[in-house]
């Protein structure tokens, strides 16, 4: 009997001891909650009327703008294709003099300048073989008169001359061909006709612009695959933007482009020229191409430079207010707007808000729907009116 009487205290205990824990986890639970929902809360805040004198608070309205619908994006300055070069010679060979600086990265150099020179034994024998070829089309040139003249007299075999014929048109089109390969190494007919023999080769610039790399040094062995220098030309930069898929249908050529580069100052706009095609496969991101608006400005651009910019796509009506007005903090953006006032007290509210497009000195401002109406805010001081005290509600 005693033993029944034990286990039935325990099971009550054990009871009471639940009960206390449940009722404890759901009250740590609704303060959970409650500060979970504090955000999207107003807050009220109450100060006197003399301290609101004191403050100088100034009050606003909302007004109904045109704003822009803008994409955020980012991407680098970019040369076209048609003003970088890279440059190698197709034959084999060593690096016999570099002229000065014209190595180094940023060298500006002109079109037409020596920017080294290859020494080749193959540079060497091509010119050898020209000479030959030259020299031999003498002796069957001659030949070939002579079986034309025979033919003519009937004293001639018919297959001699067509032999002769042949030989002839074979050396001139091998004379031709060398031709063609010593002009891509730089030697020029009059050099050829000199009968001079050099034994290296001119790395000459194609263009105007400047070094953007070059891996060689003196004595190194270069073959047709190597390239010697790299150059640029800048009078041609644009920028290039990466579009995500979701936006891209909203993308179209001449549309405007603000630039977010304090380098280019604060109203540094550019103009689509170009909408690619087809998506990135890795990032699938459409490439769109934009020159500034004010040319000026390229020169302050670097290739490969990284670029942040909003292109606008249309504009729509909404409501803004200046950005003074908004109060941001660590936990989201308010505004204050004035709930009541007489001649002892003024009475604001602190309301969540959700930031829109930023146009001029304005910013789109949406309102949650618990805002009731609002018609005056602060437009300055809030951070003053923050710091007071205040309660929430809902």
């Amino acid at each position: 009997m005693k033993i029944y009487f034990f286990i039935s205290i325990l099971s009550v205990s054990i009871l009471v001891s639940c009960s206390k824990k449940a009722e404890s986890n759901n009250t740590v639970s609704a303060s959970a909650d409650s500060t979970s929902t504090v955000n999207t809360q107003t807050q009220q805040i109450k100060i006197t009327a003399e301290q609101f004198k004191n403050l100088g608070v100034e009050l606003g309205n909302f007004t109904e703008i045109p704003m822009n619908n803008e994409i955020k994006v980012a991407g680098t300055v970019e040369v076209p294709p048609e003003n970088q070069v890279s440059l190698s010679i197709p034959i084999t060979g060593f690096v016999k003099t570099i002229l000065p600086n014209n190595a180094l990265q940023g060298w500006f150099v002109k079109k037409g300048t020596v920017l080294a020179t290859i020494e080749s034994i193959e540079f060497i024998q091509l010119q050898q073989d020209y000479f030959q070829a030259v020299a031999h089309s003498v002796f069957l040139e001659k030949e070939l008169e002579r079986q034309q003249t025979l033919s003519a007299e009937d004293i001639g075999v018919k297959k001699k001359l067509q032999q002769a014929d042949a030989e002839f048109n074979s050396n001139q089109a091998l004379i031709k061909a060398l031709e063609a390969k010593l002009k891509v190494l730089g030697i020029t007919a009059s050099t050829l006709k000199r009968g001079d023999i050099s034994p290296v080769i001119n790395v000459v610039s194609p263009i105007t612009g400047f070094v953007k790399n070059a891996p060689i040094n003196i004595g190194k062995s270069v073959t047709p695959n190597d390239i010697l220098f790299e150059l640029i030309n800048r009078d041609d930069l644009h920028i290039q933007l990466k579009v995500l898929e979701k936006d891209a249908s909203k993308i179209q050529k001449g549309q405007k482009i603000l630039i977010e580069d304090k380098r280019l100052g604060d109203n540094a706009y550019a103009t689509v020229f170009l909408v690619g095609q087809a998506f990135e496969d890795e990032t699938k991101a459409l490439n769109i191409h934009a020159h500034l608006d004010n040319r000026q400005l390229e020169q302050k651009l670097t290739p490969g430079m990284f670029i942040n910019a909003r292109i606008f796509t249309g504009t729509h009506v909404a409501k803004a207010l200046p950005e003074s007005a908004i109060l941001r903090e660590s936990i989201g953006n308010f505004i204050i707007a004035l709930e009541n006032q007489n001649d002892k007290e003024v009475v604001f509210k602190k309301i969540p808000v959700k930031l829109g497009t930023t146009q001029g000195a304005n910013i789109e401002v949406e309102l949650p729907g618990n805002a009731g109406n609002v018609v005056s805010v602060v437009i300055n001081k809030a951070h003053f009116l923050s710091g007071m005290s205040g309660t929430d509600e809902e």
